[in-house]
């Protein structure tokens, strides 16, 4: 049997193979193990997943809030504007009064009514 190169590399590799089987079986794996994080991770997620779900009808609730507010903002707006002109014409109109309609004005409203 002459000792070549090729069957240099075969006793090589069949040894490499056979210290690859018998080291294989001392490795083991802890799979009831990961399996036990994995179903924790599983958990938190639907936690977060709940909690996420309740934030976000927390945040259309308040949406829905600041609609409303926004709606009365634009009502009380427009009543102050509504005032504002009104006190504008008043005001103008009492500008426009001469002398004896002043006098005329706060005679009327301040008589003595007995």
């Amino acid at each position: 049997m002459k000792i070549n190169k090729q069957n240099i590399l075969l006793g090589i590799i069949i040894f490499l193979a056979a210290w690859n089987i018998f080291q294989g079986s001392k490795i083991k794996t802890d799979i009831k193990g990961y399996n036990a994080k994995i179903e924790a991770i599983q958990k938190e997620i639907d936690s977060v997943q709940v909690d996420n779900k309740k934030l976000i009808e927390d945040i259309k609730l308040i949406d829905s809030e600041i609609d409303n507010l926004d709606g009365d903002i634009n009502n009380v707006t427009k009543n102050i504007t509504i005032i504002k002109n009104q006190t504008n014409a008043k005001i103008d109109s009492v500008n426009n009064y001469n002398f004896s309609d002043l006098e005329k004005f706060f005679s009327d409203r301040y008589s003595d009514k007995h």
